[in-house]
Order: C-alpha cells, then sequence, then structure tokens
C-alpha cells in the first residue's frame, strides 16, 4: 500500500497502527527471549518450569483480554488505552526490581501476559471504532497487520541484540519505554474514535443477527458468548481455530528446545527465527489488502490456516537452519493473510457494542485451546522427541481445517453464500 492507499484509510488508521506497532513490538522484543529464553538458557530450567511459564503466559493473556473488551466495550477507548499501556509499563518495570529466577519469571509471564491480553483489543476491536464499511474494515485490518508483522521482525531481532550484550532480563526496559511513547499516538487515535463507550454513540452498528436486545451496553460476558455461537461464520471461526491452536499449543514449551537440541543454535537463533516469520508476515498482511471482497469469507480462512501447518511441518520437519527459516517464512506469510480476514469477519458479523467481549470469548477459546497441549508435550517429547511432537502438532494444524473443508462442505458453503448476500444488501 503506497501514500495515496493510506490517505484513503479512515481517519485515525495511522494513529491505531502506531499504537498497536509500539505496544507489539514490545511484546515480541521481550517475551520470547526474556521469558522463554530466559529460562531455557540462563536458568536452565526443566521443561515442566518452561511449560508453566507459558500456561500462565496465556492463561493471563486471556484474562487480560476478557478485562481489555469489556473496558472497551463499558467505559470506552480512552479507559482501556490507559490501562493496557500502564500495565505494560508498570509489569515491565517491576520485573527490573527483582533478579531473575524461576518463580519471578512466572510473575512475570502473568504480569506481562496480562498486559499483552488487554492491548489485544486494539488490532481486534479499534478498526470497527473507524469504519463500518468492509472493504475499508478489511485494509485497515491488513495494515496492522503489516505493521504487527513489521513488529515480528524488528522486536526479536531488538530483543536478540540487547541480550547479547545485557541480561535477557533487560529487554523489558526496551517494551516499558515503548509503552510510554504510545501515549502520544493515543491522544490523535481517541480524537478520532472518541472516548465514550460504543452504547453512547449515535450511528452505532446495528447488530447481527441473532443478538438483537443485546445492544444497550448491559450485555454480559455470556451474551458474547451466545452471540458466537448464534452467527454461523462466528461460530465456525470459532471451532476451527480452537481445534488448530490445540496444535500449536504444543510449540511454546519444547520449541527453545528444538532450536538447542536439534538445530544446535544459540538464543540468539530465538531471535533471528522469530524474525524470519515476521518477515513472511509482512509479505502476507500486504497480499491480504489485495485479497478481492469475495474472497474474505471463512472458506479462504480455513485453507490459510492448512497452509500454515504445511509451513509448520517444513519449519520443524529437519534440522537444517536454512529449512526452519524457509518454513518460518511460509508460515509468516500465511499468519499474515490468517488475521486480518479473521479479524475482518469478526468486525463484520458482531455487533458493535459487543464487539470487545465477542473477541474476548473468541481469544479466549484460542489461546484456552493452546494451553492442554503445553503440559501434555513435554511428557510426550520424552516418549517420541521434541521433532517428533513438534511435526505431530504441525499434522494437526494442516489436517484440521482439511477436514472440516470436507465433512462441512454444505454448511460452510451456506456461510459463504449468506455473507454474499449481506455485502449485496
Amino acid at each position: 500500500m503506497g501514500l495515496s492507499g493510506i490517505r484513503d484509510l479512515p481517519r485515525g488508521t495511522v494513529s491505531l497502527a502506531s499504537v498497536r506497532f509500539l505496544h507489539y513490538l514490545g511484546v515480541q522484543a521481550s517475551y520470547f527471549i526474556g521469558i522463554i529464553g530466559v529460562l531455557t538458557y540462563e536458568l536452565r530450567a526443566t521443561t515442566v518450569a518452561t511449560a508453566l511459564a507459558v500456561g500462565i503466559f496465556n492463561l493471563f493473556i486471556i484474562m487480560g483480554n476478557a478485562v481489555g473488551g469489556t473496558l472497551l466495550d463499558r467505559r470506552g477507548p480512552a479507559v482501556h488505552t490507559a490501562i493496557a499501556l500502564g500495565a505494560t509499563a508498570a509489569s515491565c518495570v517491576a520485573y527490573q526490581l527483582v533478579g531473575a529466577t524461576v518463580p519471578t519469571v512466572l510473575g512475570m509471564s502473568a504480569g506481562f501476559g496480562f498486559a499483552t491480553g488487554l492491548g489485544f483489543t486494539f488490532l481486534s476491536s479499534y478498526p470497527a471504532y473507524l469504519t463500518s464499511n468492509t472493504d475499508e474494515l478489511k485494509r485497515v485490518n491488513a495494515l496492522l497487520s503489516v505493521v504487527s508483522n513489521v513488529a515480528v521482525v524488528a522486536g526479536p531481532a531488538i530483543g536478540g541484540v540487547i541480550a547479547a550484550v545485557l541480561p535477557a532480563q533487560r529487554v523489558f526496559v526496551f517494551s516499558g519505554v515503548l509503552a510510554v511513547l504510545a501515549v502520544l499516538p493515543t491522544v490523535f487515535l481517541l480524537r478520532r474514535v472518541g472516548v465514550e463507550p460504543a452504547v453512547q454513540r449515535h450511528g452505532a452498528r446495528v447488530p447481527a443477527e441473532g443478538t438483537q436486545g443485546e445492544d444497550d451496553g448491559s450485555g454480559t460476558f455470556a451474551d458474547s458468548v451466545r452471540t458466537v455461537f448464534s452467527v454461523p461464520s462466528l461460530a465456525l471461526l470459532f471451532l476451527v481455530g480452537v481445534l488448530a491452536y490445540a496444535g500449536y499449543g504444543a510449540f511454546d514449551p519444547i520449541e527453545s528446545l528444538y532450536y538447542r537440541d536439534v538445530l544446535h543454535v544459540d538464543i540468539s537463533w530465538m531471535g533471528w527465527l522469530s524474525s524470519a516469520a515476521g518477515v513472511g508476515s509482512v509479505v502476507g498482511a500486504v497480499l491480504a489488502m489485495r485479497v478481492p471482497r469475495r474472497w474474505v469469507n471463512v472458506r479462504t480462512l480455513m485453507l490459510l490456516i492448512a497452509g500454515q501447518g504445511a509451513a509448520c511441518m517444513l519449519y520443524v520437519g529437519t534440522s537444517f537452519v536454512v529449512c526452519a527459516i524457509a518454513g518460518q517464512m511460509l508460515l509468516g506469510a500465511a499468519f499474515g493473510m490468517v488475521t486480518p480476514l479473521q479479524n475482518t469477519l469478526v468486525q463484520i458479523h458482531a455487533p458493535l457494542t459487543l464487539l470487545g467481549r465477542v473477541n474476548s470469548v473468541m481469544n479466549a477459546g484460542f489461546n484456552g485451546a493452546g494451553v492442554v497441549p503445553l503440559f501434555a508435550a513435554p511428557v510426550l517429547a520424552e516418549m517420541f522427541g521434541v521433532q517428533g511432537v513438534l511435526v505431530g502438532a504441525s499434522f494437526v494444524v494442516l489436517m484440521v481445517p482439511v477436514l472440516c473443508l470436507v465433512l462441512m462442505r454444505e454448511r460452510i458453503g451456506k456461510i459463504v453464500a449468506g455473507e454474499r448476500v449481506h455485502d449485496a444488501a
């Protein structure tokens, strides 16, 4: 997207993209190296401790995302942004006041995970505050994915540089500074989206079918759950996402062991390989901007998720770094297209007054599905080896959407046809 393309986007898009970039750059620079890397390389912690750290991180992401969605829906963007950025900065400062031990790293997993979850709403919900036009939503979401994936490239690389000269714990100083800097674009963003909750706005989007009566701002988390399962496309997105993320859940606790024991690379490669995925993600997000509207549907999304699984198999299927790099780049490209398409579909079908909480439900399912394999993965790794488990998990990610496309063909066809009617209307 060139400069003229950015000018055609809704006002406030650049400010939103700036907030998202600064917040997510800090997450990418710090989490993998500052938590997983510290446990694996500096503390030589067990796989159980690593799995526990990832599990805590994911659990608190779910909690933070639920709180963030509720804050946005009920208290508005001003309260949400203040708490999200403040929590990020506070957790980073707190981590510098304690030594790097297994308990303190687990504590940081909780605090930083909660702050990360709070900030996810910038990506998943804020675009709908800028526009309700489907094509504009797709392009806003694609731009947000571009800047997010640039963060995936730059963040781990910056984290790797910091960890090469300082204790890995210090990467969180960088993240805290970025959270403070994000206050500036937030000021401009709030001028555009306003500070009040969606229910107080004139012209808020009409609730999706099956959610009437829940647009008065009093909707609960249970109402959001009902919204997800009353809209066929949202329900299908939830189902496929949960099953696919269950496969990805096996990666986090043993992926660093794959680097160390199979690829035989040092801690800095945790940053470089993550950056390779980020490069692919940027390419994928740029391509997502050019996806025709008729392809923005659940069928396309499932094919892309299957592509992620195939790329994962290349990533972890050999002991060669060059194959791992290629796999990460292809995985990133598929992911770069999946995220904006998925977010656009959710924003189209969910009412604005419940959008934050609907996204909380979706992401609670995705992150929750990844928790169970965390604790099975170390046990399975003892039985089948680290690489064997990772290849098996990749196969799950590949086959879940393929099976859904085959077994649920008629249902998917009706959903896609319904989306076309929705566009025509």
